[in-house]
């Protein structure tokens, strides 16, 4: 598994989430064939405390991808 968050002061992968915040669309399930062709498009983003250094940053993320570290 790679991983994708890093402090981006130290560089360590070792962090606690803080909190996080939604976007708050409301993207109603469209289905075609079982497969929800609109799917939740709201960007998540969460604030997290690095554990090696105590310096606080925050990525977002939609639809599962991480769009901005």
């Amino acid at each position: 598994m790679d991983i994708k968050i890093k402090c981006p002061y130290c560089g360590s992968n070792k962090y606690m989430m803080r909190y996080s915040t939604t976007t708050a669309m409301y993207f109603p399930p469209i289905y075609q064939n079982g497969v929800n062709i609109n799917p939740d498009r709201n960007i998540t983003t969460n604030v997290c405390e690095c554990q090696n250094c105590g310096d606080t940053f925050s990525y977002q993320e939609c639809m599962g991808e991480i769009i901005n570290e």
